[in-house]
């Protein structure tokens, strides 16, 4: 499911809340509210790279797109990373 927190658009405020770039409405980090609208763009997060390998329950994996392979949060952003391969 697509979320406010999963789009390019929205800006993290703080633990329960965010806004949305283009609209400037509060937004919830979840919730039955906080589906995704017309307007998403999937961010750049390591989850959604094709070099993030292996994710355990928790959303951790495998980064297979620098020098050296490591550990990454599927939730981390992406959008510097030079390896970063959009899915």
């Amino acid at each position: 499911m697509m979320r406010h927190y999963d789009c390019k658009n929205y800006i993290n405020l703080d633990c329960e809340k965010g806004m949305c770039a283009l609209s400037k409405n509060s937004l919830p980090i979840d919730g039955d509210t906080s589906k995704a609208c017309s307007s998403f763009r999937q961010a750049e997060k390591c989850g959604n790279c094709k070099k993030f390998i292996n994710p355990d329950k928790y959303g951790i994996g495998t980064c297979t797109g620098l020098e050296k392979e490591n550990w990454a949060y599927a939730t981390c952003g992406a959008f510097a990373c030079p390896g970063y391969k959009a899915v």
